[in-house]
């Protein structure tokens, strides 16, 4: 069997040196990226319940006024109608008077 000599030997040694250190400099990258983009897919999450929340908010308060306004038009609507009645039987009443 062949003996290297020192300087490839610590040429070799340096060579797996830097390799381990290469490998855990790229598995803290990959390990920093992912956590970044999980922290990115949370902060859109917020944002997008923080929307959804705020939009419910204002289509509650639109569904409010919506439903006073229709509250308001039938009551309108009743008072109509009575008047209507009272009229039409005050229309009568002279009619069967004449």
């Amino acid at each position: 069997m062949r003996r290297t000599d020192e300087g490839t030997a610590m040429g070799l040694q340096a060579t797996a040196v830097g390799l381990g250190i290469g490998a855990m400099i790229w598995a803290g990258h990959t390990h920093a990226m992912e956590k970044m983009r999980a922290d990115r897919a949370a902060r859109e999450q917020a944002a997008y319940d923080a929307a959804v929340a705020g939009n419910i908010a204002r289509l509650e308060g639109i569904a409010r006024t919506a439903l006073r306004d229709l509250g308001m038009a039938h009551a309108e609507i009743d008072r109509l109608k009575r008047a209507l009645a009272l009229r039409q039987s005050y229309i009568d009443r002279q009619r069967a008077a004449a």
